[in-house]
């Protein structure tokens, strides 16, 4: 099964390819904000995806508009926009 890391707590998760990287984390009691519910309308979610982008799902519009190009280039995504479907490591940026 494949595997959500969350850095630099080396914290590891099972994930679903059915289920956002936001809901995976909530389910497991990780903190990580999300002030709209998933909704791709605040952009709290935010999570710097350091390897595995590879098992990602693609980048949509709402997900583009809120992050800009230049935040996703920085590997940025939207947890409550994000799935994956291999393993994947992430980092929960503070700001």
């Amino acid at each position: 099964m494949a595997r959500l890391t969350v850095q630099p707590e080396n914290r590891s998760y099972p994930l679903s390819a059915t289920v956002s990287l936001l809901n995976t984390l909530l389910r497991n009691s990780h903190p990580i904000q999300h002030k709209c519910g998933g909704k791709t309308q605040c952009g709290t979610c935010r999570i710097r995806i350091l390897e595995g982008s590879r098992f990602l799902n693609p980048v949509g519009e709402n997900e583009l508009n809120r992050l800009g190009q230049e935040n996703l280039a920085a590997g940025l995504r939207l947890a409550c926009q994000t799935f994956a479907y291999g393993d994947v490591s992430i980092e929960i940026p503070k700001d």
